[in-house]
């Protein structure tokens, strides 16, 4: 059973091991085992901070068996889901796609936004089958790119 916990604050530390595990994992998936990236400050402690304290977002711990899974960060003025991190234990369980129809039960139907890298095509495929559409693409200054991603309605 899933489970989505409001974080605080005190959770700040757990959330940057959830993120810093599912960025250099899923980095490491695609560039080889000893590669590691992620947002500045991924690894740090204040990216957490920063998502933590952000009053326009709004961020869960996913709960799954008693553990914790990852986490889940959106936006609710814009509907765009910030950060979808699970710890890669319970990577390929289902455990995405429960979080993702928990929280439109919690939200209802709406038109939800979404980024991710351009080389994660497990992101890609993963999104698409719950129904997000790639439309368009950013760059940023360091070379990389992401997609973005806006779910379809029906």
């Amino acid at each position: 059973m899933i489970e989505l916990i409001e974080a605080t604050i005190e959770e700040q530390e757990k959330i940057t091991e959830i993120m810093t595990a599912s960025f250099n994992y899923d980095t490491a998936f695609y560039f080889g085992k000893d590669a590691t990236d992620g947002p500045e400050g991924y690894s740090d402690g204040s990216l957490a901070t920063k998502i933590l304290t952000d009053s326009t977002s709004q961020t869960w711990l996913i709960s799954y068996q008693g553990e914790i899974a990852g986490f889940l960060t959106i936006d609710s003025q814009k509907w765009e889901v910030q950060y979808f991190c699970l710890v890669p234990l319970f990577i390929n369980q289902g455990l995405g796609t429960k979080t993702c129809k928990k929280i439109e039960e919690h939200f209802g139907h709406r038109p939800w936004f979404l980024e991710t890298p351009a080389y994660s095509t497990r992101n890609h495929a993963f999104y698409e089958k719950l129904d997000f559409a790639k439309v368009g693409e950013k760059e940023y200054p360091n070379g990389s790119k992401s997609f973005l991603y806006e779910k379809i309605r029906r």
